[in-house]
């Protein structure tokens, strides 16, 4: 049996994987460490503890997870990467991203009104009302001061090369990480930033079919 360690998008939890069919795979979601503050390199050190790496294993990450897994990349030996809506470094960002690193506008707004805000983002995500409910739920699970020290972490990563052993899957019609910015290697067409929910059979086949490669390799 395969096992995936998974680490979930900005505001998200474990509820975000349940649409995916991995048969003859253990899928383990990883849980939010303490931000301490830290930047993105450091902060992505801190998953290496819920990871037994004495055992083969993959990794997993969608949005913010899927950049933590860039980072983890040079850190840990994993039999391949995943990386599902998101960037593998900063050269990836769109435009606001970059714009909010030369104006940190967001460092004036308090963590709970960026909690706030996150709750009507819904629209640049790609949730319908069919999500509401979860996604909502899911952003009160988060930990105090986990928004804004999420974002500092994001819009001054420093990363500019390449992560090891990544394979990246992204979708046309992403608004928040725009298509356009990244180099997928594998297309989803009109799937939005939430395509794990909606396009999740799609998904499924291609981590299936990539983690049934051999070897893996970028």
């Amino acid at each position: 049996m395969k096992r995936i360690y998974a680490i979930p998008g900005l505001g998200t939890t474990k509820e975000l994987f349940r649409y995916l069919e991995l048969p003859d795979c253990e899928l383990i979601v990883l849980e939010w460490p303490e931000t301490k503050g830290l930047d993105l390199q450091n902060y992505a050190a801190e998953f290496i503890k819920q990871i037994d790496t004495s055992v083969p294993f993959y990794l997993m990450g969608v949005s913010f997870g899927g950049m933590i897994c860039s980072e983890l990349s040079h850190k840990v030996n994993a039999q391949g990467i995943f990386l599902i809506s998101s960037c593998k470094n900063k050269n990836e960002f769109p435009w606001l991203l970059k714009t909010l690193r030369i104006l940190p506008i967001y460092k004036l707004i308090p963590d709970r009104l960026l909690l706030s805000m996150a709750s009507y983002s819904n629209w640049i995500l790609g949730f319908d009302s069919s999500f509401n409910d979860e996604f909502l739920q899911m952003l009160r699970e988060m930990k105090p001061n986990y928004f804004h020290d999420s974002v500092d972490m994001i819009v001054n990563w420093q990363k500019k090369d390449d992560p090891k052993n990544v394979k990246h899957i992204h979708g046309t019609k992403d608004k928040l990480l725009l298509y356009r910015s990244v180099k997928a290697h594998h297309t989803v067409k009109d799937g939005t930033h939430a395509m794990i929910v909606y396009q999740s059979k799609e998904i499924s086949e291609w981590l299936l079919g990539e983690m049934n490669t051999s070897p893996f390799s970028t």
